[in-house]
């Protein structure tokens, strides 16, 4: 019982210096290696320097969509919101009250159908949603820079391939926004859009 309780730190150790040394027949990856994962990094990075652009206005990333999506009316209430976003009700009610808060939203009640409350942007709101669509191609520019215009214009027809082929080539449903391979169709329900149906914002 004893030697066997003396020779089990050997073992340990011994597997201790062999996770230490690495699994060598595990192929090593980088970012750079793999296009889908570096374009990962470029829209984190550009994500980040948006919401860098977006503080003077008091908008989040997750604010400032919602609020384009109000001022370019193709959104009512928070339901529409919700679908348009991907967010739960709760959540979505929850992020319109910080912006009603903020003064960028008010809430007001139909007079045909008081359960119906609708929402529009104050002034201020309207001011602050002028002046994210600038913002947001201002650092799309900046970012895609380095290619010439026919570069660019071969790089996002690229994207757009890829994107449309999604729901072929992968086990997720894709939506674009504009008419695109599964674009949705208007819903009169007020739930919000399950998880896993993907949209461009």
């Amino acid at each position: 019982m004893t030697d066997s309780h003396q020779e089990q730190p050997a073992s340990v150790s011994e597997d201790q210096e062999a996770r230490a040394g690495g699994c060598p027949e595990i192929e090593a990856i980088r970012p750079v290696d793999f296009p889908c994962w570096l374009m990962r990094i470029i829209s984190t990075v550009v994500r980040a320097e948006v919401d860098r652009r977006m503080e003077p206005l008091g908008l989040t990333q997750a604010q400032w969509i919602p609020v384009l999506h109000l001022a370019s009316g193709k959104a009512h209430t928070a339901a529409d919101l919700a679908r348009r976003t991907l967010q739960t009700p709760g959540a979505m009610t929850r992020l319109i009250d910080r912006l009603v808060d903020k003064g960028i939203i008010e809430r007001e009640r139909s007079t045909d159908d008081r359960r119906v409350v609708s929402l529009c942007l104050t002034d201020e709101g309207l001011a602050a949603a002028r002046q994210v669509p600038d913002i947001v191609k201002g650092v799309n520019s900046a970012a895609l820079s380095p290619l010439s215009p026919d570069e660019l214009t071969q790089f996002h027809g690229y994207l757009r391939r890829i994107y449309e082929a999604m729901p072929n080539t992968l086990a997720v449903d894709m939506c674009l926004p504009d008419g695109g391979a599964c674009a949705p169709t208007d819903n009169t329900d007020n739930t919000a859009q399950p998880p896993g149906k993907e949209r461009a914002l």
